[in-house]
């Protein structure tokens, strides 16, 4: 009767078994299932990351369509804050960045940036010279859904309360509804 040695290695001491050939390939084809398994759900991690998405959510396109309609440049502005913000809705930058981008003057740029911060589509936070600029989560997301509760802050980014006092009490959905009943938008 021949037999297969199989060499198993748990934590770092070595144990030999003698095995038939039978239980063998039980075992092997065991292992290998257990690895499939694993590459299964590691592809389904990979999946569920969606790198490269915005959705945007059906119930505030009213919002959107009234922007596009009424502000063009402030959509215009939202959609490249969409475009480069991270996976929890937020981008840093200052207005020299969007000056570059657009040719537009620090004005203009501050009239849109103040158009969609008022209408609750960002929340917009100073960092130093800098802003940080938080798209709302009830209008577009990149990541997961359970990872909404992260949306406004991820550790990424430093801002000072001194600088952003009254942040936590503002409500992106609250001014949303203002929008929607002050521009009767169904």
């Amino acid at each position: 009767m021949s037999s297969e040695v199989l060499n198993l290695k748990p934590d770092n001491e070595k144990i030999l078994l003698e095995l038939n050939p039978d239980e063998f390939k039980k075992i092997k084809k065991l292992l290998e299932i257990q690895e499939e398994e694993q590459e299964k759900v590691e592809q389904k991690q990979e999946q569920e990351k969606n790198a490269n998405f915005v959705q945007l959510y059906r119930d505030h396109m009213p919002e959107v369509r009234w922007l596009m309609t009424n502000h063009s440049f402030a959509s215009s502005l939202l959609f490249f804050i969409l475009e480069h913000m991270d996976n929890r809705n937020a981008l840093a930058c200052s207005y020299s960045v969007f000056e570059d981008y657009f040719g537009k003057s620090r004005m203009t740029i501050y009239r849109a940036v103040k158009v969609l911060e008022e209408n609750g589509f960002i929340d917009v936070l100073k960092m130093g010279t800098s802003n940080v600029y938080i798209v709302n989560a009830d209008l577009a997301w990149t990541d997961k859904n359970n990872n909404k509760k992260f949306a406004k802050y991820d550790g990424k980014i430093l801002v000072s309360k001194k600088e952003n006092k009254d942040y936590e009490y503002r409500n992106q959905f609250d001014r949303f509804k203002a929008l929607r009943e002050r521009e009767k938008l169904k």
